[in-house]
């Protein structure tokens, strides 16, 4: 990584490379002051974006009196004005916080606790359905609103108004590489969210790799909707986007529809989502469309049926699956273009070391399934105020992934299960996501989660939870004698739950831990007990 170009300076980089090249288009129009009367509210060039940052950035110092090493807080949706905060922010050393927007006022109130943020910028539709008083997040001083400021609430300070006043330009923060430039929570899928301490350093070490890898650059055009307020989405959008020069729509929420639209009108090169995302994308009859300008669909967060990628690039340009995690500032290996296997999260990529672990810290032999463990320049720096979760997650001198796989002759990567999701029984270790992907070959089955229930003498046994294809119906009991048919009986689920509608994760994830624990009540048993 080049030394002199930080997260702080990145978009003065472009700004001087892409001037007035639109660098993003707007979901929804909105017009503000701080980018000049010519803009029409639609979209914003490079030479905006850095002027606009650094209005921000001054009046953030100058008015709210932030400083090197504080914390902003910043609950938003897909809107543009979340790359303009985070790159205001490191232009003057302080930390982005950003939380999912689904998180209610008690939950985020413990976070911004955890953190210590004084600034917290939000929207009105958050705000009013999530927090709804500002008694109820008591730890933030000064409250930011997005939006015109004709529709900002008086107790509210519009970022016009933070802005007015303030200098087109100011020096950027002297970050060093490994200076904390954001915090991300995890999804508290095991527990309480940690949060992942991410540098100048690990943002800008593996994007620049990617960016080169894929061959990213000012021709292509990129349609996102996946959530900044996850590593993923804000990698990708901000650090990705900025450094290559490409333009991209950002969509405020994921639609199918939408997304296929906006893939066809604006000729878009990539589209980048989850698993989920893809098969929703399926769903919405994607032949409709004309998608053959796209060159890569990119997909990450979780593993991707290999018949889906088939399908997917029938429809036009080549489907690249990679792995990554909150903590790895996401990127820890890719599927190259040029050498692809599917069914694989790829290979590592430059300057990321990779190793498959045993439980006493042994380094594997291909072919053997144990846990990834990672060391490289992007990985965190630790979790924040959790000495001992730091020290526990770099356990052996590796960062512990908490993800089960295994890598082949070649050195390909294979995701086998999350390590607390692996379901021991009796004496057998089933792997949740086999089964799963077994599972969904049943035409009425569109979502199924797989997971391990306490159990006297077999420490646990498999449930298989269901979401049904809408307009499908069928019986627990009817599913559990198509999985006795179709899945070997010593890992096959003992038991079938239809459910309604599956609990996520911001990334679409399942939300296995509540489940768990919703059929552990159901089953009368107080206290889960994973096995050894």
């Amino acid at each position: 990584m080049r030394k002199n170009i930080t997260f702080a300076n990145i978009v003065d980089r472009a700004a001087k490379a892409h001037g007035d090249r639109i660098c993003t288009y707007r979901d929804e129009p909105v017009r503000y002051r701080l980018l000049g009367p010519e803009n029409d509210g639609t979209s914003v060039t490079f030479k905006e974006t850095l002027e606009a940052t650094c209005r921000i950035a001054d009046g953030l110092k100058r008015k709210l009196g932030v400083k090197c090493g504080d914390r902003i807080a910043v609950l938003l949706t897909n809107v543009p004005e979340f790359p303009l905060i985070a790159q205001a922010a490191a232009r003057l050393g302080a930390i982005t916080v950003p939380y999912n927007y689904m998180l209610k006022a008690r939950e985020i109130t413990k976070l911004i606790n955890d953190c210590g943020a004084r600034v917290l910028l939000t929207e009105p539709q958050l705000f009013n359905m999530n927090i709804k008083e500002k008694s109820n997040v008591p730890e933030v001083e000064h409250w930011l609103m997005v939006g015109p400021e004709e529709q900002v609430p008086e107790d509210f300070m519009s970022l016009d108004e933070l802005a007015d006043g303030m200098n087109s330009y100011i020096e950027p923060y002297p970050l060093d590489p490994d200076d904390i430039v954001a915090i991300f929570y995890t999804s508290g899928t095991t527990g309480f969210p940690k949060g992942a301490m991410l540098t100048s350093g690990n943002m800008l070490a593996t994007t620049r790799l990617s960016v080169r890898l894929l061959r990213i650059g000012k021709k292509d055009f990129g349609v996102t909707a996946l959530p900044m307020a996850h590593i993923f989405g804000f990698n990708t959008t901000i650090v990705g986007g900025l450094y290559s020069g490409s333009s991209g729509i950002l969509l405020r929420f994921f639609d199918p529809e939408k997304v296929l639209h906006s893939i066809e009108k604006y000729r878009a090169t990539t589209f980048m989502g989850v698993p989920a995302m893809y098969n929703m994308l399926l769903l919405a009859h994607p032949e409709k469309y004309n998608l053959s300008s796209i060159r890569y669909w990119i997909s990450g967060a979780d593993a991707m049926p290999v018949e889906h990628i088939k399908i997917f690039e029938a429809l036009g340009g080549k489907f690249i699956e990679g792995y990554g995690l909150v903590e790895t500032s996401p990127i820890v290996s890719v599927n190259p273009p040029f050498m692809r296997k599917p069914g694989s999260i790829g290979i590592p990529v430059p300057g990321v070391k990779v190793r498959i672990m045993s439980e006493d810290g042994k380094l594997l032999r291909r072919g053997k399934v144990g846990e990834i463990v990672v060391r490289g320049p992007n990985v965190m720096k630790g979790y924040w105020n959790e000495e001992e979760g730091t020290r526990e997650a770099f356990k052996y001198g590796w960062f512990h992934t908490g993800d089960m796989g295994y890598r082949d002759k070649l050195g390909f990567i294979y995701f086998v299960d999350r390590e607390k999701d692996v379901v021991k029984t009796g004496g057998y270790s089933v792997f949740s996501c086999e089964i799963e992907e077994e599972i969904l070959e049943n035409p009425k089955v569109f979502k199924v989660a797989v997971v391990g229930v306490s159990h006297p003498t077999k420490g646990q046994v498999p449930y298989a939870v269901i979401q049904l294809k809408e307009g499908e119906k069928a019986t627990e009991e009817e599913l559990l004698d198509w999985i006795k048919k179709h899945i070997a009986a010593y890992k096959a689920p003992r038991k079938v739950k239809i459910i309604d509608e599956m609990p996520l994760t911001m990334t679409l994830k399942v939300l296995k831990r509540e489940l768990r624990k919703k059929l552990e009540a159901e089953e009368g048993i107080k206290e889960a007990q994973t096995p050894t």
